[in-house]
């Protein structure tokens, strides 16, 4: 974590995929379904998950809402935190 990348989110490229990502999220993308229950996302969890698809960048994470995105927006690792305990 010695460097952060410090994106503006607005920027079109993001906006596109904050909408197309929403719209994916809730099973209202044509022609793009997903194996999983519809499911409104936070507006924050929508954008660290657009900005994420378009800087092409790991998203790390404890808790499970991005999950419907792995592989299909982003590639995310999920951090178990009681390991850490």
């Amino acid at each position: 974590m010695r460097e952060f990348i410090v994106a503006d989110i607005n920027v079109e490229s993001i906006t596109e995929s904050y909408a197309e990502i929403d719209a994916y999220s809730q099973g209202r993308l044509p022609g793009k379904k997903g194996g999983f229950s519809a499911r409104n996302m936070g507006k924050n969890d929508l954008w660290i998950a657009a900005t994420g698809a378009v800087l092409k960048v790991v998203i790390l994470t404890t808790d499970s809402d991005f999950d419907h995105l792995d592989g299909q927006y982003i590639r995310l690792k999920k951090i178990d935190v009681n390991s850490y305990r």
